[in-house]
């Protein structure tokens, strides 16, 4: 039994990195169709993310592709002479665990998470906040894994309901209520408490977590031994597979493990995981992984967003070919036309 039960889970502490990591292909891959197609890969250490972004976009021979970029400098890649935006669905899902650990005001109430989440337009998120570079998602399945319930559809924004089980769920007049996010989505959260600001006719304050205090604010979520300050918090967990997707997202958000759980255990969540789990035949796997997303969006148990798309910028010259799950360079390769098969450069 590990005594340190989160030593090995995404906490990282320090990390040191040197300033280039060279990758040689290997030239006797088995899969001659794929590739390798490069002689070498350069990661370079050296560069900040606008560093990287900038040398992109505005030289040749530099960088030839960023990793993360950001929605909102999606335009400034489609204007560079030297790169192209490419993205695709991405392995991450956007949503608000509730705080249901909080005593003045009761997430345990289902009256009270519908309403917060009839109080949305996730259209408008998507438009706004991510500048139409994500997904919307009924609950927590994103619509390219395999276990998607195809019959969920999202919620859309009701004011006028939202208000009335906001009333039942017996909100404390004049409270605020408090929403928490990492720095990067900053834009999404404003625009989320605006909305809820008009739908329920509450205040809503925003809390943004610096970089350098992620790690703490994280880290007392997972814990769970002191009580966040927070009602919702933002939390984006990614996945590695197509199916059994429960495991990735549900998971962290409710589970027993789960980092971002902020409330008591779920039973009867717990026992729709489990079953899926510990189920060996694929057909039904996807199916039981099905009747967890069910459950979660039939009970409300989190603020349902949206999946973002992965997005990046590639020198005009470089084919890169994106996975959802995985970042592989395999498969890349570079035309002619490219600054490493022009020796004047």
């Amino acid at each position: 039994m590990n005594k340190k039960p989160f030593s090995s889970t995404w906490f990282t502490i320090n990390e040191d990195r040197s300033p280039y990591v060279v990758l040689h292909a290997n030239p006797s891959y088995w899969d001659k169709k794929r590739g390798p197609k490069l002689q070498s890969i350069v990661f370079r250490n050296d560069l900040t993310k606008d560093e990287a972004l900038y040398l992109c976009l505005n030289t040749e021979g530099e960088v030839d592709l960023v990793t993360n970029v950001q929605p909102e400098h999606a335009r400034f890649v489609h204007s560079s002479p030297y790169a192209k935006l490419i993205h695709i669905g991405g392995n991450r899902v956007l949503a608000g665990t509730f705080n249901r650990y909080q005593d003045d005001v009761n997430f345990n109430d289902r009256n009270l998470r519908l309403a917060l989440n009839l109080a949305i337009n996730r259209t408008q998120i998507v438009n706004d906040g991510f500048y139409g570079y994500a997904d919307l998602v009924p609950a927590l399945t994103p619509p390219w894994a395999f276990d998607f319930p195809e019959e969920l559809i999202p919620t859309g924004q009701n004011s006028q309901l939202a208000r009335q089980l906001l009333q039942e769920a017996q909100w404390p007049e004049g409270r605020v209520l408090r929403i928490a996010t990492p720095k990067s989505f900053e834009n999404v959260a404003r625009i989320i408490a605006s909305q809820m600001t008009i739908s329920l006719q509450i205040k809503v304050e925003v809390n943004v977590i610096l970089p350098e205090e992620e790690l703490k604010w994280k880290r007392v979520l997972a814990e769970k031994k002191l009580i966040p300050n927070w009602d919702i918090f933002l939390a984006n967990p990614y996945a590695l597979f197509y199916e059994g997707t429960p495991a990735y997202f549900h998971r962290e958000f409710l589970g027993i493990d789960g980092a971002f759980r902020a409330g008591p255990t779920l039973p009867e969540f717990d026992e729709l995981f489990e079953d899926m789990a510990s189920e060996t035949d694929q057909q039904l796997l996807l199916e039981k992984a099905k009747n967890v997303d069910r459950f979660v969006f039939n009970e409300a148990l989190a603020l349902f967003l949206c999946a973002p798309h992965d997005l990046y910028a590639v020198n005009r010259h470089v084919k890169f070919k994106p996975y959802r799950t995985t970042f592989e360079l395999i498969d890349t390769e570079v035309t002619e036309l490219h600054w490493s098969r022009n020796s004047f450069l």
